[in-house]
């Protein structure tokens, strides 16, 4: 027959004739017939995609803008920085090496007195990353902190 009357007779397959039915999958015992047995969901469009991964990013970014105020409330002069990451997370760094210098030295004192301290809770010397570190990158960190003391106070007396 013709295409113009609309009856093809190339093969009966089920996407040709709505009469014909589908032939039964052969079970297969691999990973493969569990897919086959279960119904596929449509496929996402583009547009859907584009939107669903927006709406991911955008969670995302709200979380860690979040996260950044609510560091910016518990850091000392972080307050109105949460914006720029590199601010907060040197401001973060330099104040927690602040405490955990403050815990070692109530440590020390605690130790001079007679305190016992609970050793679990305890500093130790590969606090800031080994004992290597801590004689030349202290007294490189104090020299730093004491110019930008003294810049921030220079800075104050030309306002």
């Amino acid at each position: 027959m013709s295409k113009e009357n609309g009856s093809e007779s190339e093969g009966s397959t089920p996407a040709s004739s709505p009469t014909s039915e589908p032939k039964p999958h052969s079970v297969l015992k691999s990973s493969s017939s569990k897919k086959a047995n279960r119904v596929s969901k449509p496929r996402l469009t583009a547009s859907q995609k584009n939107f669903n991964h927006k709406d991911a990013e955008n969670k995302r970014r709200t979380a860690i803008r979040e996260r950044f105020t609510e560091l910016s409330n518990l850091v000392p002069g972080a307050l109105g920085h949460e914006r720029s990451e590199q601010v907060m997370l040197g401001k973060s760094t330099e104040y927690l090496r602040e405490m955990l210098l403050e815990q070692r030295r109530l440590e020390e004192l605690a130790h001079k007195q007679g305190i016992t301290v609970d050793s679990g809770e305890s500093i130790r010397e590969d606090d800031f990353g080994g004992p290597k570190w801590k004689d030349n990158n202290m007294k490189q960190y104090e020299a730093n902190k004491q110019k930008r003391d003294g810049d921030d106070q220079g800075d104050e007396e030309n306002d």
